[in-house]
């Protein structure tokens, strides 16, 4: 049995598309409205759940509101977004203090003093309260021989010895008594500005009374630190130091009346000399005389220094 072939199924007109999904769309409104529970006002009202007095006052506070205030009267405030992290205070502090600066080497325009810094170093016996160098003279075949008076029961002759400023001139004790001025103990000798100044001590000897010098004589010397201190410099630095003013010898008469001895630096091979001496005289009673009723009169020596051995022109 031979079949034919089946017509070709006529395509739906556009007419025919509309009219199905009509259709079809009130077939849906019908199935869902027919599943729609109806119910009254009263069982509406039974889901809410009981009013008590926040619910109540809520629907009050809302009803107020919308009697009252229209949407376009409320104010709109634009309300920043939310802070993700805590910020964290800051308080200004005091600027720290600056750390000190290290010293720096220290370079001069032409030399270095790094490795020699302890020849310009203040000597350890500067911070000593009183004269530390205190000795007693005594006179031996010709010859002054220094003691330190640490080997003998006075010490400390100078805490023995008024000072001039500490006398009481305002009455009259009618008596002699010796007083002697300050005794330089530490000076500085300068440079020509390559080199730093450096320090040198004297040390003052007490010497004991005399035909001559009743109540004896205080003399103070800086040769010894003199030499000391510069047979330890480098021979090439001794230039910056020529014809430096020094002072050689110093002498309190105990009576009002002192001289200094001072030099010029000088050096050659053979050591150090002082060139262009001079002395330095100070006579306290022509400045006060009220200090001449502590000394006799008329006082001796009247020229001391005719008593007395400066320092001798061989080098040191």
């Amino acid at each position: 049995m031979v079949r034919s072939p089946s017509p070709p199924t006529p395509e739906p007109t556009e007419e025919a598309l509309r009219a199905a999904a009509e259709f079809d769309l009130e077939q849906l409104g019908e199935e869902t409205a027919a599943h729609v529970v109806r119910l009254t006002q009263a069982e509406l009202d039974a889901l809410l759940p009981p009013l008590n007095q926040d619910s109540w006052s809520h629907l009050q506070l809302i009803g107020d509101l919308i009697d009252h205030h229209s949407l376009e009267d409320i104010p709109i405030e634009n309300i920043p977004p939310p802070i993700v992290t805590t910020p964290i205070a800051i308080v200004a502090s005091p600027t720290p203090p600056s750390p000190a600066p290290l010293p720096l080497p220290v370079f001069y325009p032409t030399v270095n003093i790094i490795p020699f810094e302890y020849l310009f170093a203040a000597p350890p016996c500067l911070p000593a309260n009183g004269h530390p160098y205190q000795y007693m003279v005594h006179y031996e075949q010709g010859c002054h021989i220094w003691f330190s008076s640490e080997e003998l029961i006075n010490s400390q002759f100078l805490e023995y010895i008024p000072r001039a400023q500490d006398l009481d001139t305002a009455t009259s004790p009618h008596f002699v008594t010796p007083f002697c001025a300050d005794a330089h103990h530490s000076i500085h000798i300068h440079s020509d500005s390559t080199l730093p100044l450096v320090h040198i001590c004297a040390k003052v000897g007490k010497h004991p009374w005399s035909l001559h010098f009743p109540f004896g004589y205080i003399e103070t010397t800086f040769l010894d630190s003199i030499k000391f201190v510069f047979s330890c410099f480098p021979p090439l630095w001794l230039s910056h130091f020529e014809g430096a003013l020094v002072p050689l010898v110093a002498y309190d008469f105990l009576d009002g009346r002192t001289a200094i001895l001072c030099g010029h630096l000088h050096f050659t091979e053979q050591g150090i000399l002082f060139i262009n001496r001079s002395t330095r005289i100070t006579d306290l009673l022509h400045m006060d005389p009220q200090f001449s009723c502590f000394v006799p009169t008329p006082r001796v020596p009247t020229k001391p220094f005719d008593h007395i051995t400066p320092p001798s022109d061989t080098p040191l």
